[in-house]
């Protein structure tokens, strides 16, 4: 029987959730903040709408949460005490209120981070590769995303989404916060941050659109985090120098190299076809076999969230007194 699930929001990223659902058989049912424009919805994909969010959680099995981040918390915390499966969009929130409640929630619940990078092919091989000895120790890393705001989001004001304000998750630091997930994925636990976060560009963001970010992980490992909303161009890629070897990845050529002193080589590539969606398709499928298969592993688990936005709130606060803070 098609699993029951709802989506909470239906911006950019909700239709995506929506439509691979319903690529995956799942009956779909949606619920947005706005209740005048769930209509719009219906006429676009075959799901149902409800205005009453309890309601919907309690008719779905399974609820997805891809609103603005500053709403992430309360509707997480209800999916939780109405015992439901939970898939909850990065960051888990654009600050610290109600976390540790819901950190209680999530004990024993099956719960998944949007993190789709750790679906990534080539990601996957690095972090493989990283695990042998014949390439060494990791000693230092560079990773980097960016691009214009408005191009990442060409069909509605970008000025008007949470995005483009920090104060409600937004921002290059919180919106790009995959790239310290890839972070503390391959390097482990971060114990302490620099942080520069700049507003730059000039596009009208209320929030910083250029940030830096030096992280020490427990390992000894430092790393150099570079995120942008100004690029004029996309940008994705990853350098991770280890004592034998160095790793370049490149998101846009869909390549992993691999140097050593005598030879480079290609290493891992995405197949023909792959597509950004690939990845949200990969982790959405992953989610919903953990419905009938608890004992499965989450790709991202909910203290991978956390340790990530402990790691961004920590980061504010190192720009704010521009000074080393531990995490």
């Amino acid at each position: 029987m098609a699993k029951h699930v709802l989506v909470c929001g239906a911006g950019s990223i909700g239709k995506r959730h929506i439509a691979n659902l319903l690529r995956l058989g799942a009956k779909v049912s949606v619920w947005r903040a706005r209740n005048d424009l769930l209509i719009d919805i219906s006429h676009d994909f075959p799901v149902q709408t409800c205005v009453d969010l309890l309601e919907g959680i309690a008719d779905a099995e399974a609820v997805v949460v891809a609103t603005a981040t500053d709403q992430h918390v309360q509707i997480a915390k209800e999916v939780l005490k109405a015992g439901r499966a939970l898939f909850i969009e990065k960051p888990l929130s654009h600050d610290w209120a109600g976390i540790d409640s819901l950190r209680r929630l999530a004990e024993g619940a099956v719960v998944e981070v949007g993190c789709q990078f750790r679906a990534h092919p080539n990601l996957i091989a690095l972090a493989h590769m990283l695990g042998q000895q014949e390439y060494g120790r990791p000693l230092t890393y560079r990773l980097a995303m960016g691009h214009r705001l408005d191009a990442w989001r060409p069909t509605h004001d970008y000025q008007q989404g949470y995005s483009a304000d920090s104060k409600r998750g937004g921002g290059a630091l919180f919106d790009l916060i995959h790239q310290i997930d890839i972070a503390l994925w391959l390097f482990g636990p971060a114990i302490a941050v620099h942080a520069v976060l700049a507003k730059l560009g000039d596009l009208n963001i209320r929030g910083d659109d250029v940030t830096n970010l030096l992280l020490t992980h427990e390992s000894g490992v430092t790393g150099h985090i570079q995120l942008d909303m100004a690029s004029p161009v996309y940008h994705c890629e990853a350098d991770v120098i280890t004592s034998k070897a160095i790793f370049r990845w490149s998101n846009a050529q869909g390549v992993l190299r691999c140097q050593l002193p005598e030879s480079e080589n290609i290493v891992d590539s995405l197949p023909e076809g792959f597509n950004r969606n690939d990845l949200f398709l990969s982790h959405m499928t992953h989610f919903l076999k953990r419905l009938d298969s608890s004992a499965l592993w989450p790709l991202c688990r909910f203290e991978e969230g956390v340790a990530a936005l402990q790691v961004a709130l920590a980061a504010r606060r190192a720009n704010l007194s521009q000074k080393m803070v531990k995490i």
